[in-house]
């Protein structure tokens, strides 16, 4: 598979209807992927407790998170295998007070998985969505401070020539500022290796990672890098 991919995320004005159009695309997933069937017969008390399952999804909330008041955060048990070339991946174009334009994350020659695109892909297990408010009750004033995608479970590995990269990384690994990366460049083709770690994209307006606070801008987070 080969993406061409130019994206830029600036701000969410619309929590509401983020969080409406993912539950109308789980719905579409369930209503679309079900079988409808009329059962014979009931079940007995000890055919019942050799089931097992897993719901689709949860949800779970939380309160004084990474700077947020309220934390919303969606579950979904679903596991991904990929594998993936893009030419070039950016994200967060920015122009600042100098007038110097760029990109949060400007990544070319972009794989996940392994490069040859048969031996190993890059596993997601389990994907979540997580959202961060202030005023969450208040139609008024509430604030999406950041939304947050990705997987608390990653294997494999992702490599590109790494142009510019907002990371949140490990504190034991590359980064300043309490294991943040800004807007930092790395010659040569770079790997990130997974262990069954955390891969996520941050859309933030305002986020607390480890020491750093109030951070804004589009971020990866992701264990330590290496040359190749």
């Amino acid at each position: 598979m080969k993406i061409n991919c130019k994206q830029t995320i600036v701000k969410f004005p619309f929590a509401d209807r983020i969080i409406l159009a993912l539950l109308t695309i789980l719905m579409f997933f369930f209503i679309s992927s079900s079988v409808s069937f009329a059962p014979t017969r009931l079940m007995s008390d000890s055919e019942l407790s050799h089931v097992e399952g897993q719901a689709l999804f949860q949800i779970t909330n939380t309160s004084n998170a990474n700077g947020s008041a309220n934390v919303i955060k969606i579950d979904l048990g679903i596991d991904l295998n990929m594998f993936a070339h893009m030419d070039s991946f950016r994200m967060g174009y920015y122009k600042n007070s100098d007038n110097v334009t760029g990109w949060d994350v400007d990544t070319t020659n972009y794989y996940w998985g392994s490069s040859d695109l048969v031996s190993t892909p890059l596993v997601w297990k389990g994907v979540f969505l997580e959202l961060g408010f202030d005023n969450i009750s208040n139609s008024t004033t509430r604030t999406l401070n950041y939304l947050d995608i990705g997987t608390s479970s990653a294997s494999g590995t992702i490599l590109g020539s790494l142009n510019t990269l907002n990371g949140m990384v490990a504190t034991s690994g590359t980064g300043q500022n309490g294991g943040i990366l800004l807007r930092q460049t790395g010659s040569g083709t770079r790997t990130v290796s997974f262990n069954n770690w955390m891969l996520s994209f941050v859309f933030a307006t305002k986020y607390n990672y480890h020491t750093s606070t109030g951070l804004h801008g589009i971020f990866i987070k992701i264990p330590n890098y290496s040359g190749q």
